[in-house]
């Protein structure tokens, strides 16, 4: 009991560092601007929610100009009256407790209750650490099923202090990447201790569907990590297919379905009001050059290469090439899973993914990544102590190397 006094004390302690953190970094700069909660993307995401809890998807009541104050992150169609955004509504939905939260405390707080004052912009820094903080304890408890907890706490440290998560967390609170974090982190967990679903019940393979559901919603291409659910520690054919009949086996499939498209209808009922159909490619003129990947581009070029700006990704690799010598083939998997998501993020139109701190659409994988890195921590733990204190000496640094340029960036 006296421990688990402690880890949630812990926990407490950690997320009140980070809403610290966050709240000091915007404090430095403003609203309306680059650096501000809602803005260009973050703008385009966050639009459904006073879309819908304070305009009523009217886009003449929204406040005069607010679409260039936000960066233009969604337009509003004033003769039409239609409020258009090509993000798709998973972030909105994660946030929506706290803007709920936010829009009942504006005016009492002295506050415009308009959806777009400071308070607003609060209420996503206080959902971005909130997932943040879920993710990490999931991925955790995740690790701590495969390996010692030790190993498992060193890993999850390592994740959040030495990459781009940290930015995409603290700093960049309006973006996707940390809420698919959470959900990724979840998602392992639930497949790890259901033995991939073989022991559900009905509500329980509904609240699958929904996670799932809604991890494909935030980014489409997020339908790639639901690989692992097929894949990870995969063996031989056999239990290929065992992990196949547990998905398709009508008790589990029809409530995963109910719970899936209970997440993917409102989209389609936003799409058939913006343009008329329910399906619909609202990135319009952006896609990909399947014929031309740039992978060399996405890892080492200055501009947000991945390697560069996150060196610790390269711990991924060598963890995971380490897995396979040892005929761990999960490790098999993480090399598979990272060439195939590079092929994916290289052959995006525009490879650097915008103004990013390194390559941020790796960034939700590394729930993933982190299985061959604890493996590594694992071992080396039982190595000598030299060996021990060289790696953690190591982890420090990458932790140092990223949090000075997150801070230069």
């Amino acid at each position: 009991m006296k421990t688990r006094h402690l880890y949630l004390i812990g926990i407490f302690i950690f997320f009140a560092l980070c809403l610290f953190l966050t709240f000091n970094k915007h404090s430095k700069s403003g609203y309306f601007n680059y650096h501000s909660e809602i803005w260009s993307d973050k703008a385009g995401y966050f639009v459904y929610l006073p879309a819908v809890f304070n305009y009523g998807f009217v886009a003449a009541d929204f406040p005069d100009s607010i679409g260039d104050k936000t960066g233009n992150g969604f337009m509003l169609d004033r003769e039409n009256g239609k409020v258009i955004t090509k993000y798709t509504y998973g972030v909105a939905l994660m946030q929506a407790p706290f803007y709920l939260l936010a829009n009942n405390l504006a005016e009492p707080l002295g506050f415009q209750k308009n959806g777009f004052s400071p308070i607003y912009h609060w209420s996503v820094n206080i959902a971005a650490v909130f997932y943040l903080l879920i993710g990490l304890v999931f991925l955790k408890k995740f690790l701590s099923l495969r390996f010692d907890q030790n190993s498992a706490l060193l890993a999850v440290l390592a994740v959040f202090l030495s990459t781009n998560l940290y930015y995409y967390a603290i700093d960049e609170t309006g973006m996707s990447h940390v809420y698919s974090f959470a959900l990724f982190s979840i998602f392992l967990y639930w497949i790890q201790k259901s033995n991939y679903l073989k022991e559900q019940k009905l509500w329980k393979n509904l609240i699958f569907g929904l996670l799932v559901g809604l991890i494909v919603l935030i980014r489409p291409t997020n339908v790639l990590f639901l690989s692992a659910f097929f894949f990870l520690d995969i063996k031989n054919r056999r239990v290929l297919f065992e992990r196949l009949k547990n998905v398709v086996h009508l008790r589990r499939l029809i409530p995963v379905t109910i719970g899936v498209t209970v997440i993917v209808v409102p989209q389609l009922i936003y799409w058939n009001y913006m343009s008329g159909a329910l399906f619909k490619y609202s990135y319009e003129n952006e896609g990909f050059n399947w014929l031309n990947p740039q992978f060399l581009s996405v890892w080492f070029a200055p501009d947000n290469g991945l390697f560069l700006y996150s060196p610790f990704y390269l711990v991924v690799i060598f963890a995971s090439v380490y897995m396979v010598r040892k005929k761990k083939m999960s490790g098999a998997y993480v090399l598979v899973l990272f060439l195939v998501i590079s092929y994916l993020f290289s052959s995006w139109w525009a490879w650097n993914f915008g103004c990013s701190f390194g390559s941020r659409s790796y960034v939700e994988y590394l729930a993933v990544f982190s299985i061959p890195v604890t493996y590594l921590i694992q071992r080396l733990r039982k190595t000598t102590v030299f060996v021990q204190l060289s790696f953690t000496v190591f982890l420090i640094a990458l932790a140092v190397l990223n949090l000075t340029l997150t801070y230069a960036h």
